[in-house]
């Protein structure tokens, strides 16, 4: 369904001609075009306020190129793109034909043979996308456009470059959630077997009209996806077997894509729609006509649908690396910087090379990083375990498996006086607690660990807050090791920091933060004791607001709350006090320096669309790196005179960072060419 022009459209696109709007979405709008030989095209215009972000436009470059290396009859072909003009454009062939969210919503499912035949399709348009080293990540029926030839795979990737315009929305808010694989749901994982998972669920749709985990919405439906059973009721004897194999919740259970092709493949007649949606096609045709544009030499064309209606969310099909270059942004500081004890701060920071190791051939992400006091052990949290290692020689030395996580170790850090290990990651529902399953979501424990021994010597739980997606991010112990603190998310906008004893395992404090909102969920993402210990910092956020409060921890009761105009989405999401205990920094996008005496915030060394949302400051208080989640960038400042260092950090970026105890090295989170999860050491100079 093309529309007019409007008045304040562009009429030409990188020397295409544009002829209509096929649709827009959050990424920006998709115009109906023509190429200067004729050819039809589909020209997505990036949204302005994404096209003003240069690590989009770094990302967005990294698309196109990594878009032209898919190779497949059943994914629509990337022509032409530019990220370094006015506004970043990339533009694909025009298919005509409907999509299948569309195509079944109007007419109802497909017969049987029409559903082996777009399996087929998608699977070896799928194979084309793993073997070109990218995976789609969020396969959903508005994703396929169904030509007269056969299928067609859009979009591929593009839940990435999504998750890049809005780098802190929870997996919930993600478009066609309810096709995401479990993994995807608990860990924010995608493998190629997710592609598989979605694969399954699509075919589900087109043979029965129907979702395969229902029509829940939000937290209730991933809870189905994760926990639930596939509905197959109505899906051909045929293929329900291949189907219920793609839809395991085990990864490792679901057939490749090629097996699923051989599966599937057969000799699907010419006419392979049902004339129905044969008529549809018919009329894209027609309609592509009505505005002039010459037939094409491309074999097919791209129609760009909506995941849910005609024309909503629109995309080209695109592919991304997941990948980061230099720091997210270079902001001047604004204030002076707090002062740093002793004549010897640094004006700059230099770094040495990286020494890269990987965590395994089956991690391919990390959610914690952590020097122990002595600087023998660096740990890093991964799925279900935490990997131990020397950062001195440089190789790994251990793991610590968690069998009770339900997901990734999510936080750690070491007791000051005595190098215990704080691990804090996510439990399943307690099936004793008599309370019903999606009630017991969001459990949380903390488990403290003697790393010498490799004993487990206490673990500390938190109850739930009957949500999936209520996690604890943050744990920190007190200077003298005797209490241990964790923020979490909680319900109603209102974060939660808990206080325990160690000696006992006795909680000392139970402590809500930030205002409440009815039915949205806030996060206490970040915890710190200040260096005397008498004060807990508690940094949280929801929905673009955020501020930091401040605890006695005599009687725990509030201090103050150091505010902030805006942050990202969940707030200060990391804090760290100066030696002296005078300034504390926090992260928030940008990273803000506040003076503890006045309580007045005195510094910001980096704005907000900076997208800093983890820090470290050195021992000594000279140097402060800030590490982007989104973006991969890093940067890091001396103090006090403020001067930035942009680091590269490669294609995969980095996205944690911690001083080593001698301030000597600077460890990092990142991901290698082939998508695993590592961590890099550098010296500092």
């Amino acid at each position: 369904m093309t529309a007019p022009l409007r008045a304040g459209d562009p009429r030409e696109v990188g020397g295409h001609r544009l002829l209509g709007r096929l649709g827009g979405g959050g990424l920006g709008t998709v115009f109906l075009g023509r190429s200067r030989s004729g050819r039809l095209l589909a020209v997505r215009v990036v949204a302005p306020e994404l096209a003003a972000d240069g690590e989009f436009r770094r990302r967005f470059e990294e698309l196109v190129a990594s878009a032209r290396a898919v190779s497949s009859f059943h994914t629509a072909q990337v022509v032409d793109g530019a990220a370094d003009g006015a506004v970043p454009w990339l533009a694909s062939e025009y298919i005509a034909g409907p999509s299948l969210r569309e195509a079944v919503t109007v007419h109802g499912p497909l017969p049987v043979e029409a559903v082996r035949a777009l399996g087929s399709g998608l699977a070896e348009a799928l194979a084309g996308v793993h073997a070109a080293g990218l995976l789609h990540g969020g396969l959903t029926p508005g994703d396929v456009i169904l030509a007269d030839d056969g299928p067609r795979l859009t979009d591929f990737a593009l839940a990435r470059l999504w998750d890049a315009a809005h780098p802190s929305r929870t997996v919930a808010a993600a478009p066609g959630g309810i096709f995401l694989a479990p993994e995807q749901v608990r860990t924010g994982t995608t493998l190629p077997a997710s592609d598989v998972f979605a694969l399954g669920g699509v075919l589900v749709f087109a043979a029965t009209g129907r979702n395969a985990f229902g029509s829940a919405s939000g937290s209730d439906a991933l809870i189905r996806v994760v926990y639930g059973e596939p509905d197959l009721d109505g899906v051909p004897a045929e293929v329900r077997d291949l189907i219920r194999s793609c839809l395991a919740k085990d990864p490792a259970q679901r057939p490749p894509v090629g097996e699923v092709l051989r599966s599937l493949a057969g000799n699907p007649p010419d006419a392979w729609l049902p004339s129905a949606v044969a008529g549809m096609v018919g009329e894209r045709k027609e309609q592509a006509g009505v505005h002039g544009a010459a037939r094409g030499p491309g074999r097919r064309a791209l129609l760009l649908a909506a995941g849910a209606g005609v024309i909503g969310l629109v995309g080209v099909p695109v592919g991304i690396r997941l990948g980061a270059g230099d720091a997210p942004g270079t902001p001047r500081p604004t204030g002076t910087p707090p002062a740093v004890d002793g004549a010897s701060a640094p004006e700059a920071v230099r770094l040495g090379p990286a020494t890269t190791i990987e965590l395994g051939r089956n991690d391919t992400n990390s959610r914690s990083l952590a020097y122990s006091p002595d600087g023998k052990l660096l740990a890093v949290g991964a799925l279900n375990k935490v990997v131990l290692i020397d950062p001195v020689a440089r190789t790994k030395t251990g793991e610590i498996a968690f069998d009770r996580a339900l997901g990734y170790v999510s936080a750690l850090a070491f007791s000051p006086a005595d190098g215990m290990l704080a691990a804090v990651y996510p439990l399943p529902p307690d099936p004793g607690s008599g309370e019903p399953q999606a009630r017991e979501h969001g459990r949380v424990a903390v488990t403290l660990w003697n790393v010498a021994s490799r004993r487990e010597v206490l673990t500390l739980s938190c109850p739930s807050e009957g949500n999936l997606m209520a996690q604890a991010h943050t744990v920190a112990f007190s200077p003298d090791g005797r209490r241990v603190a964790l923020g979490r998310d909680g319900r109603d906008s209102i974060g939660k920091a808990v206080v325990w004893e160690v000696s006992s395992g006795k909680q000392l404090a139970f402590l809500p933060v930030g205002p409440g909102s009815n039915g949205t969920f806030g996060r206490a993402g970040s915890v710190v004791f200040s260096p005397d210990g008498k004060v807990l910092a508690v940094g949280y956020g929801s929905e673009l607001k955020g501020a930091v409060d401040l605890f006695d921890t005599a009687s725990f009761a509030p201090i103050a709350t150091l505010a902030l105009e805006k942050t990202d989405l969940f707030g200060v999401t990391a804090l760290a006090y100066a030696p002296d205990g005078r300034t504390l920094y926090g992260a928030y996008g940008g990273i803000a320096a506040w003076d503890t005496a006045s309580r007045r915030l005195t510094t910001t060394l980096a704005e907000l669309k900076s997208r800093y949302q983890s820090l470290s400051l050195s021992p000594d208080g000279k140097m402060l790196a800030g590490a982007g989640s989104v973006g991969g960038g890093l940067a890091i400042w001396a103090l006090p005179s403020g001067r930035q260092t942009p680091v590269t950090t490669g294609r995969t970026g980095t996205d944690l960072v911690a001083f080593g105890p001698d301030g000597k090295t600077i460890a990092t989170c990142t991901d290698t060419a082939e998508l695993l999860a590592a961590v890099q050491i550098r010296p500092v100079a």
